[in-house]
């Protein structure tokens, strides 16, 4: 009879590292991009305007409107708090934490993917976008739940996989630009190259 993985000390550990994630929700928020994108995410909320962007009435163009719009939605909901501000990103960031584990599951193991989650969760660059909310927090979640879902549509035709990973696609295009789509296109292109899976790669589905 084989030996069981006993994976609670693990789960343990990622339980903790989710805790820290957290624990920033109630720190002030730093100057100066966060200031700037929770002022802009108000003001979208206040004036019930979620087309225009703007700072100190002046129109703003520098970003995408997604974090904006999901922050305003959530300052409509609980009201204008530091915690209500940092929430989506954190969020975001636990969504990619949990897509993470279902990527690294399906193509490894159970052992891998809580390790795969426990080192995200864990890394700095994380932690301290979800303190001063980044962009990073949402792209975390986007890419890899879009990586997920297009590597689930492989060998499909037209399917709900493939629609819900365009969707996670442009949002993440909606968060930080066009670039986006290198991490997520070459995730699905490199798999298909290295099993030569050469007719689903020039299959029309992808137009």
């Amino acid at each position: 009879m084989q030996n069981q993985i006993n994976y609670k000390p693990l789960q343990i550990l990622i339980g903790l590292a989710v805790l820290v994630n957290f624990s920033g929700l109630f720190v002030t928020i730093m100057d100066p991009d966060a200031n700037l994108y929770a002022s802009i995410a108000k003001t979208m909320a206040e004036n019930n305007d979620y087309v225009n962007l703007y700072f100190r009435g002046i129109d703003w163009l520098d970003k995408p409107h997604f974090p904006f719009w999901i922050t305003a939605l959530f300052f409509e909901v609980f009201g204008f708090h530091t915690w209500v501000y940092k929430l989506p990103g954190v969020l975001s960031t636990m969504l990619g934490a949990w897509y993470t584990y279902l990527f690294a599951k399906k193509y490894y193991n159970k052992t891998i993917a809580l390790w795969a989650v426990f080192i995200l969760l864990t890394s700095i660059h994380i932690i301290v976008s979800n303190n001063d909310v980044r962009a990073e927090p949402f792209l975390t979640g986007l890419i890899i739940a879009s990586v997920y879902h297009f590597s689930n549509s492989i060998s499909k035709k037209i399917s709900i996989q493939l629609v819900v990973a365009c969707l996670f696609a442009a949002c993440a295009v909606m968060t930080k630009g066009l670039f986006t789509l290198i991490p997520i296109g070459g995730a699905v292109v490199g798999e298909l190259i290295i099993k030569k899976k050469w007719r689903e790669l020039f299959h029309w589905r992808w137009i």
